[in-house]
């Protein structure tokens, strides 16, 4: 089990319902995803994606071929 599935069992048994368990679980770990995106803007470095530097794709315009 993570620490996800653990932060679960503790919020059911603080009396939490199950949606509303879920929906904490996805509230922070949205925040948690927010403050990594914004500490890389601040490094100034690339944001992590999911594909590698060497790997991005250029869009060609249709139009312009």
């Amino acid at each position: 089990m993570n620490i996800d599935g653990a932060t679960t069992v503790i919020y059911a048994e603080l009396g939490f319902d199950a949606p509303l368990t879920r929906g904490l679980l996805y509230l922070l770990r949205s925040v948690g995803i927010l403050a990594h995106a914004w500490k890389q803007i601040q490094q100034g470095g690339r944001k992590n994606g999911p594909l590698p530097k060497g790997h991005l794709w250029t869009y060609l315009n249709p139009s312009e071929k």
